[in-house]
């Protein structure tokens, strides 16, 4: 062979050496791009060590938990594989539901402050003898509370005598008359006082109202910050009552026998307990959606069986803070036969109001910390097994074991009752 035939066929050899190696490099470089591809579009991670980071799913060598899909910061959502689920589990089918749901809570019966009448001294004296002794004790109207000695008043009554014995102008008799009356004694009191023309040593005092005696913190004032004995309306010098410099009450104290009182010290109050509040108090999350002034079912625990109604009359702010947990509802309710105890314990359904939306079942809705998934169900294979597919949706707040849901789901669609179930299911379909 001639040495022209010997380089052309070196120079043919060499030519396809050269371009399987180019095919090669290309093929590699391609699988490289590709592997790069396919790890950043799958990346499981460590919930607890999110340094650990694989591209198939497995457990932490650390912790030996399950990795998890890593979330996608520029769409802040988890990258979920296209693929449904089969089952045959229990669905949910959604319905707008505008109507007011009920929230329950606890609380208890209290005293309605707006009805307590209270009654004062109209002069002041040494209470000698007292027949009121204990909160909550039954009173009548007219009906005897206390004996009062008041040397203050014993003058009143021996200048309408003295009027009397001398004849005096009928004009001026009947001024002390009134006079004796403005400082709380009855017309009978002031009829046998003209009648005997004698002086009594003590005062009694009459109840002007019927109900319960309740010894408050109005109550018992301290005796030292009370006005002075001077007499006010009627009096011969016509001054008024002077005040100290301070002026503070001592809660629980009440009146006994031989205290001093003054003149408009309160004694005590009188409630007739025919209307109470119920006081309960719930989450702060819902006060924006209690209506004023609405209907509340009450079940009280001394007769359970009969439920009561009530009307919300205000909405207490208990706590300064903006984040308080809870808040205070005053509810009204009347008690004609004082059947309702202060003190007892009950249960109340306070109605909420709710804008158009969905309502499902807690156990419905996934949540993979600040997001949440619901199944779908799409359709239904030829022996009736469910098709569903994983969807993102926008919860609202939890009430009564149902979640609200703001967005991601339409109106007539059917979600799985148990989204965990189906979080854990190992048999997957291609969507097509």
């Amino acid at each position: 062979m001639s040495m022209k035939m010997k380089l052309n066929s070196l120079a043919v050899l060499l030519f396809f050496f050269l371009g399987a190696c180019s095919k090669t490099d290309k093929h590699a470089q391609h699988s490289v791009k590709e592997e790069q591809h396919q790890h950043e579009a799958t990346v499981y991670t460590c919930p607890m060590h999110p340094e650990i980071e694989s591209n198939q799913p497995g457990t932490c060598p650390k912790c030996k938990m399950n990795l998890e899909l890593k979330v996608n910061e520029a769409k802040d959502q988890v990258e979920l594989p296209n693929k449904q689920v089969l089952s045959k589990q229990a669905t949910v089918k959604l319905k707008s539901q505008s109507a007011a749901q009920d929230i329950k809570s606890q609380g208890y019966i209290d005293i309605d402050k707006s009805r307590n009448r209270n009654v004062a001294a109209r002069f002041g004296g040494r209470i000698e003898k007292l027949y009121v002794a204990y909160n909550l004790q039954r009173v009548t109207k007219d009906q005897k509370i206390l004996e009062i000695y008041s040397p203050e008043l014993n003058t009143f009554q021996e200048e309408h005598l003295f009027l009397l014995k001398n004849e005096q102008e009928k004009s001026l008799i009947e001024q002390s008359r009134q006079k004796l009356k403005l400082f709380g004694l009855t017309d009978r009191q002031v009829s046998d006082l003209e009648a005997t023309r004698k002086v009594k040593r003590t005062i009694s005092v009459f109840s002007p109202y019927d109900g319960y005696v309740f010894f408050n913190a109005v109550s018992g004032a301290d005796k030292t910050s009370q006005t002075t004995q001077e007499p006010s309306m009627g009096g011969m010098n016509g001054s008024e009552p002077k005040v100290t410099g301070k002026n503070y009450n001592t809660s629980g104290v009440q009146i006994k026998e031989g205290d001093y009182v003054n003149l408009g010290e309160i004694l005590f109050s009188i409630n007739d307990l025919q209307k109470v509040w119920a006081i309960v108090s719930v989450s702060s999350n819902y006060v924006s959606q209690i209506k004023p002034k609405s209907s509340v079912k009450i079940i009280s625990e001394l007769f359970p069986e009969r439920p009561l109604n009530g009307k919300l009359l205000l909405t207490e702010k208990t706590f300064e803070e903006a984040g308080q947990r809870f808040v205070r509802l005053r509810i009204e309710l009347t008690n004609p036969k004082n059947a309702l105890k202060i003190n007892s314990l009950l249960v109340a359904e306070t109605p909420i109001g709710l804008s158009d939306t969905f309502q499902v079942p807690v156990s419905a809705v996934y949540k993979t910390g600040l997001n949440s998934y619901v199944w779908v169900k799409k359709r239904s294979t030829a022996k009736g097994t469910g098709i569903f597919q994983l969807r993102k949706v926008s919860t609202g707040q939890v009430i009564n074991g149902r979640v609200e849901i703001i967005g991601g789901l339409k109106f007539d669609e059917e979600i799985a009752l148990h989204a965990g179930l189906l979080i854990d299911s190992e048999t997957f379909i291609n969507e097509n």
